[in-house]
């Protein structure tokens, strides 16, 4: 039957099968052929398969083992415990109920059990059917092993401040993102979603905000490639992610280092036959949050009401709806927010096989994520590739391999900061307007009330065309020899390439694209960065001593070019971005760089009798963007450690079973600025007539000048730690307390006209960040039903020390124009933290019983009240302007808490994260119009101020003519940054229930009957609730996450969406 299902096969492949079915045959051999290896690799070598004596033999001789392994001390049963049949490849582990089951070979054979945490066991067989263990915790799981880069290091043995995720935590609550699996679980970690969209991006910081132009963003490290794009990461292939925060733990990546790093190792197989790891799950969508908006009824009779009071210089009141539109508003009314948001749909599917041998450990995972988003064309795709090797050659030599693929595309309508955004105009568009007109056209807005001056945020969803495609590819290669007893040398290389094409179009039925006959633009970048690091570790034990000596040296190389292209004014539409020739206009442009930074580290570490521990690292680092003066920058970093419970009199204790003290202080340092920054540059782009003729001729200008001097951003910090876990690991807590100072910050410079450009880039200014960090997390129930808790607390106080000679403040105009904030509203001064607000203090309205003072103002009784602070001479004068301004808001927050929770009984599992932030608070810019009396949208503008009801923020309606006739001289002289008042700042504190899961794991027993070994369904809400007193979207945003003097400021960011998730994953 072979021979002729060969034949049949080879005939059919080589016969007249279209190409197509060649490829589908082919593809299919493959699979069948990759599913029977991990069989056929067990196969004895010469062995007839159709022997029957064989067969029978290898049966008698087989022995079927089940049991149950549980905690000796608790008797709770031990989830994911890895069983081995010594010598083979034969591996199982323990399901959620601690059960397994595992073919022995032989009545004789040694099962090899091992967990971490508890002490490893070899069981003989001898002929059993039912093996029950009971493990021993191992106090020396303290001796689980922690990346701190550049190597590993025990638990026990750490002197920094480090946090740990591993994949447990990961994959016990869903997520899409790796972002998310940080959010809320590591203490001084800070996470803000910069928006909403599908695939966008988040905001981390760690430990505050350390620079103003230099970066703030932490140094991610994928399996020691440097610079990865954390987003790009599919969280199923994460086995665990450390977090340095302080200066011991993250010096020794000097230079990059300032702002924390984030290590993350990504999954090999372990011991015992092949496993297939697989997962679904869809998820559902909707908005979040509605702003609140008048019907079409509601906003007529307003939008007359009020404009019924425009009578100053004897003009007639214009009435634009009359009683017929009104009542047909009644049945009549269109909800802009559900007109552009709609359900969205998340699909990701992920599929891995990983194994290992003695001398081999692979895995090879994929993964797609299909999410369209609630706001019309939105969507994002990620389809990741990974292959991950580890072999040893030789006894002395082993090699690995690390390589991902993926490939990204997003596309979404602009909602960046600006008026003319869907986002923006949806809540502000009147709802008696349609969206499509008698003949099917989009609609355009009335003159004369509501945001009439922007666009149908329909059009302005459907009709921008974006597509932003980006490809990388990540490998990385190492090998390590075994050159002495304790010696080795790891050589790694690899490289990050990354390619993007992005295309984006407003057609003539966009507002831009109708003002300019149709805008294109298409944007090429390519980014190569190659990384060559080596490693020489020497680790010896010595009686009492144990000492660790590592070397490296590094370098990294990257290069970055790109080109646009903008035209404007196309013959026609339908071709847009794919033929750039038909614009009538077009302007292109291209650029290049490139930087190096080649660096020298060494570190010691030392432990005396398992219980004085000590770290000292030194790194030098050479870039390539500082001046000739200052190319090489140097970071020293210094810890010790006490783990008192060592001690004679802890040792014994039942209580305390682990108690360490840490203290720590090391200078990491800052290089993020452009490559070519320090040099003196020409700049093209100038146009002027030299010939005296009527076109204008190419020309380059002065763009910068040189700074030789400039040298690196260099933070010192110092921290002082607790860890203590108490009943045998029942109960663990960190406490860390720090201060860092970040001294030279690389800021521009003014510079007098004379000299022909306005700033140089130099090292002036300092920032301090200082804060208190608590974990707190255990047990509080253990055996059949189970309770696991973390808690942790961060609160981070953030303060500018120095600004530059006789600078005091820097302010910021973050929106555009539209909301009277056409003056800078943030700032950044000295004494003060990152996020500040400065406009004036609004008071309320004026009640009746203060008619005299508003009128000494300028101002009538349920006008608008601000506090008149200073003048010229420093006291009040009367007149609220510029002396008046004050801070009326802080962006940052107090603190912030994160709080997740485990509950398992039997086979079921639930779980919730809860976030929580308090003392942060948000400009909210969209309520200036949302809440004008001309042309408001919002159902609180009928609450406007009388004086029957005076306990409200809404201002009065008063006949224009008779306000003119009061001879008022206005005393409120603001300029164009009227809005700048504490009226719009509100305090955007919140408690989130960021997810919650309920999972079902099935039954071992049944699994094995279909030869599974895991599978587990689940349910998972995400952002099901959120307690706050802020109005607009989302209390959690960080919209201008490229500056953080700018956090606190809310101007229609694209809004986050609830989720409701059903998935499966499984295991054979």
């Amino acid at each position: 039957m072979n021979k002729e299902f060969r034949s049949c096969f080879l005939s059919r492949l080589a016969g007249k099968e279209s190409p197509l079915n060649r490829r589908i045959i082919v593809v299919s051999l493959l699979a069948v052929l990759l599913v029977s290896l991990p069989q056929l690799s067990r196969a004895g070598a010469g062995k007839n398969p159709g022997s029957k004596n064989d067969n029978s033999a290898a049966l008698i001789m087989q022995q079927r083992v089940t049991g149950t392994i549980t905690d000796a001390s608790t008797g709770e049963p031990l989830v994911g415990v890895n069983i081995v049949v010594e010598g083979t490849t034969t591996g199982t582990m323990t399901d959620i109920n601690g059960k397994f089951t595992i073919e022995a070979p032989s009545r004789n054979s040694v099962l090899s059990i091992s967990y971490i945490g508890y002490v490893s066991l070899k069981v003989n067989v001898e002929g059993r059917a039912i093996i029950d263990v009971s493990m021993e915790s191992d106090l020396r799981a303290l001796e689980e092993v922690v990346v701190t880069g550049y190597g590993t290091v025990r638990k026990s043995d750490l002197t920094g401040s480090v946090s740990s995720i591993k994949t447990e935590q990961i994959l016990q609550l869903p997520t899409q993102r790796v972002d998310q699996a940080i959010q809320g679980r590591a203490p001084g970690v800070f996470i803000l979603n910069t928006d909403g969209s599908p695939g966008g991006n988040t905001m981390i910081r760690i430990r505050g905000s350390n620079s103003i132009n230099g970066g703030n963003d932490p140094l991610i490290i994928v399996d020691g490639l440097q610079g990865a794009n954390i987003n790009q990461l599919n969280p199923n292939d994460i086995a665990s992610m450390e977090i340095l925060k302080d200066a011991s733990a993250t010096a020794i990546y000097g230079s990059r280092g300032a702002n924390g790093v984030i290590l993350i190792t990504t999954k090999l197989g372990k011991t015992g036959k092949p496993v297939i790891d697989g997962g679904y799950s869809v998820g559902i969508q909707r908005l979040a949050r509605k702003l609140p908006v008048m019907n079409a009824y509601d906003f007529a009779r307003y939008n007359n009401f009020q404009n019924s009071f425009n009578t100053a210089y004897g003009q007639t009141p214009k009435l634009y709806f009359t009683e017929a539109d009104i009542e047909y508003y009644k049945t009549h009314s269109t909800d802009w927010q559900d007109e552009i948001y709609k359900t969205g749909i998340m699909q990701t599917s992920n599929l891995a096989i990983s194994g290992a041998t003695d001398r081999l450990k692979y895995m090879v995972s994929t993964g797609y994520l299909d999410h369209k988003g609630i706001l019309l064309n939105s969507a994002y795709n990620r389809l990741s590739l990974r292959a991950n090797i580890a072999a040893d050659i030789t006894d002395w030599v082993d090699f690995g391999m690390n390589y991902s693929y993926t490939y990204e595309k997003y596309k979404s309508p602009p909602f960046e900061a600006n008026l003319f955004t869907s986002v923006n105009d949806a809540p502000r568009w009147a709802p008696t307007e349609p969206v499509y007109d008698e003949n099917g056209n989009y609609w355009k807005h009335r003159a004369g009330y509501a945001a009439y001056d922007t666009w149908n945020p329909v059009a302005t969803a459907l009709e921008t065309k974006i597509d932003n495609p980006t490809y990388q590819n990540n490998l990385n290669l190492f090998l390590n020899f075994k050159l002495l007893k304790g010696l080795t040398l790891k050589i790694m290389g690899g490289g990050t390439f990354t390619s993007s094409y992005n295309l984006r179009y407003e057609n003539t039925k966009t507002r831009n694209g109708f003002a300019n006959n149709g805008v294109g633009n298409i944007t090429d970048n390519f980014r190569n960065a190659y990384q060559n690091t080596n490693i020489l570790t020497f680790d010896r034990t010595f009686g009492i001593h144990h000492i660790t000596i590592t070397g490296v040296t590094e370098e990294i190389f990257s290069r970055s070019m790109g080109s646009s292209m903008r035209g404007i004014n196309f013959l026609v539409d339908q071709l847009g971005t794919d033929n750039m020739d038909g614009a009538r206009a077009v302007t292109v442009d291209s650029w290049a760089s490139k930087r190096v930074l080649i660096s020298y580290m060494g570190r010691i570490n030392y432990g005396l009798l398992d219980k004085y521990l000590l770290t000292l690292s030194y790194r030098a680092d050479g870039s390539s963007v500082f001046g000739a003066n200052n190319k090489w920058g140097y970071f020293p970093s210094g810890s010790v450690a006490w783990r008192i419970s060592q001690e004679e009199f802890l040792k014994d204790s039942e209580t305390i079973s682990d108690l360490k003290l840490r203290v720590s202080y090391g200078v990491t340092g800052n290089q993020a600025i452009s490559p070519f920054g320090t040099l003196a540059r020409l700049g093209s782009g100038y146009r002027y007539p030299y010939n005296n003729g009527d076109n204008l001729n190419i020309g380059f200008g002065l763009s910068g000048i040189a700074n030789p001097n400039l040298k690196w951003e260099s933070t010192g910090q110092t921290n002082i730690g607790i860890d203590l876990s108490l009943f045998g690991g029942r109960l663990t807590s960190t406490i860390d307390v720090y201060r860092k100072v970040t001294k030279n910050l690389l800021m521009p410079r003014q510079l007098p006209d004379y000299v022909g450009v306005s700033s140089v880039i130099d090292n002036i200014g300092s920032i301090e960040n200082k804060g208190i960090e608590i974990l707190i997390g255990g047990d509080p129930v253990a055996g059949r039903f189970r309770w696991n808790t973390s808690v942790n607390f961060t609160m981070n106080r953030n303060k500018v020390l120095d600004l530059g000679p006789g600078v005091t403040r820097i302010g910021y105009t973050p929106t555009s124009g539209g909301y009277s904030l056409g003056t800078e509203y943030m700032f950044l001064e000295v004494g003060q933290p990152f996020g500040q607000m400065r406009g004036w203090k609004f008071l309320g309205l004026w009640r009746s019983d203060e008619e005299a003072e508003a009128r000494s103002y300028g101002q009538l009784p349920g006008t608008p009240k601000y506090a008149d602070i200073s003048g010229p001479d420093g006291v009040p004068d009367g007149q609220v302007d510029g002396f008046d301004r004050t801070t009326i808001g802080y962006g940052y927050p107090d603190f912030t808490v994160g709080w997740t929770n485990i509950f398992t009984y039997k086979n079921l599992e639930l779980s919730f994260l809860i976030n929580a932030s308090y003392g942060n608070q948000l400009f909210n810019t969209i309520r200036i119009r949302r809440e004008s009396s001309w042309e408001g949208t919002d159902p609180k503008v009928w609450n406007y101020w009388t004086p029957e009801n005076q306990d409200t923020d809404v201002p009065a309606l008063y006949d224009g003519q008779w306000v003119l006739d009061q001879h008022l001289v206005n005393k409120y002289i603001f300029g164009g940054g009227s809005g700048a008042t504490s009226r719009w700042v509100e305090d955007a504190s919140f408690i989130r229930l960021k997810t919650l899961t309920l999972a079902y794991n099935f039954d071992s027993n049944l699994l094995r009957k279909i030869r599974f070994s895991k599978a587990r369904l689940y349910f998972t809400g995400t952002n099901l609730l959120t307690l706050t007193k802020y109005t607009g979207y989302d209390p959690e945003v960080a919209q201008y996450a490229y500056n953080d003097a700018l956090i606190g400021v809310d101007q229609s960011v694209y809004p986050p969406a609830r989720m409701f998730t059903f998935g499966i994953d499984f295991t054979f």
